[in-house]
C-alpha cells in the first residue's frame, strides 16, 4: 500500500513537473511570436520606407526630367522668337497702318 502511494506520489510529482514544463515551454513560444510579430513589423515598416523612398526619387528624377526638357523648349521658343522679332514688329506694324 506504501508502496502504491508512493508511486501515485511520483506521478503526481512528475504530472506538476511536466505541467511546469509545458508551461514554461508555452511562455517562451509566446515570447517568441511577439518577438517575431514585433521583428516582421520593423521589417515591413522599412520595406515600405525603402519602396516609398525609391518611388519619391524616381518622381523626382522624372520631374527634373520634365523641368529641363521644357526649358530646353522655352529656349528655342525664346530663340526663335529673338530671330523673327523684328519681322514679326514689322508685320503688325503693317497690317495697322494698312488698316487706318
Amino acid at each position: 500500500m506504501n508502496k502504491i502511494m508512493s508511486i501515485d506520489k511520483d506521478a503526481e510529482s512528475y504530472r506538476k513537473g511536466i505541467d511546469e514544463l509545458l508551461k514554461e515551454k508555452e511562455i517562451e513560444l509566446e515570447k517568441n511570436i511577439l518577438d517575431m510579430k514585433v521583428s516582421f513589423q520593423e521589417e515591413t515598416k522599412n520595406i515600405k520606407n525603402t519602396i516609398s523612398n525609391e518611388i519619391i526619387k524616381e518622381a523626382e528624377n522624372r520631374a527634373k526630367n520634365i523641368i529641363k526638357e521644357k526649358e530646353e523648349e522655352l529656349t528655342i521658343i525664346n530663340t526663335k522668337y529673338e530671330r523673327n522679332k523684328l519681322k514679326i514688329i514689322d508685320e503688325i506694324f503693317n497690317t495697322i497702318i494698312k488698316s487706318q
